[in-house]
């Protein structure tokens, strides 16, 4: 079952067999890469971008410490070049949406691909330290909700989840499910979908005070709803259908009468969708290694390796 799903993703398909030059970084060795940064949920692109153009092939497989989400595993034995997985992530790490933003900002990294735009308080951290990011929308992505797959309720609107969210409503029966307690969890304040959550659903209303999660991780509402038959949640659209996949078992709500699907999300009749952002300091030199990744992002290559990753481009 998870193998049919695995190749059923347009993209997604195991090993690299195709080799491809990229102007301006044919003779690229992996001294001259930058220092680069990402969300938990655009790690798989980021590492995409980084094994094609440093020659290492890869392939997608099932985290074998977590066992709860699908992973890009590269095979460093072939790399083109001469360095070890060690090397690598120091090099390229994965601090999630707020750290990645804030390493940017420090200076302790020099470009970025998160699931969200810089935050109001990450602009006020900038501004102290006198720092500018450049940030653009590279791709395409969503915040769905979830629920546990005994929840008979599949569609809710946009009212209704505010109400949810609000604490206006309090039982499921009132939105055409069962009489029982809403169980409305929410994410940990400076993560992305928090603040999609906030800027795409609930626009300065404010939020009741939901159940702690078990952990912080984006895998934290997964694991709180497969024993949570009341529970609510939201996530990542491209979390949800390609790093944990089915995985963990839960349902996606429609909103509005609108099933989140590529279809969907691409002619922006889905209610929440949203962007992911690629960001660098704004004094980088457009000489410099990282700038020329920066803007290799939105080229038509650049836009195929977003389209394999299981994004949707902004560019094509």
């Amino acid at each position: 079952m998870f193998f049919g799903s695995l190749f059923m993703i347009v993209g997604l398909s195991g090993c690299v067999e195709e080799e491809e030059t990229y102007a301006g970084f044919e003779n690229l060795t992996f001294e001259e890469w930058p220092l680069t940064d990402c969300s938990t949920s655009t790690s798989p692109l980021r590492d995409i971008v980084a094994f094609k153009l440093l020659g290492v092939p890869y392939k997608w497989e099932e985290h074998f410490i977590t066992m709860g989400t699908y992973k890009i595993y590269p095979d460093f034995s072939a790399a083109e070049g001469k360095f070890s997985s060690r090397d690598f992530y120091e090099k390229n790490q994965c601090s999630g949406t707020h750290g990645a933003y804030m390493n940017l900002i420090e200076g302790q990294t020099d470009v970025i691909i998160a699931s969200r735009d810089i935050s109001r308080n990450e602009k006020d951290s900038a501004n102290i330290l006198g720092v500018e990011l450049e940030t653009a929308p590279l791709a395409t992505d969503a915040l769905v909700f979830i629920v546990n797959p005994k929840n008979p309720v599949k569609n809710l609107s946009t009212e209704q989840l505010k109400g949810i969210y609000t604490g206006k409503i309090t039982n499921w029966k009132e939105v055409g499910g069962e009489d029982h307690t809403i169980t409305p969890y929410l994410r940990d304040a400076d993560s992305g979908s928090q603040e999609k959550m906030e800027t795409l659903v609930m626009k300065g209303l404010k939020m009741v005070d939901g159940p702690e999660l078990v952990g912080s991780s984006m895998m934290s509402p997964y694991l709180q709803l497969e024993n949570d038959e009341y529970g609510i949640a939201y996530t990542p659209y491209y979390y949800r259908t390609v790093m944990m996949r089915d995985l963990i078992e839960v349902n996606v709500l429609s909103i509005d009468g609108v099933t989140p699907d590529k279809k969907s999300l691409r002619e922006g009749r889905y209610p929440f969708t949203s962007s992911i952002y690629a960001a660098v300091r704004k004094s980088e030199s457009h000489d410099s290694m990282a700038y020329r990744l920066y803007e290799f992002l939105f080229t038509k290559k650049g836009g195929k390796m977003v389209d394999e990753s299981g994004y949707i481009a902004l560019q094509n």
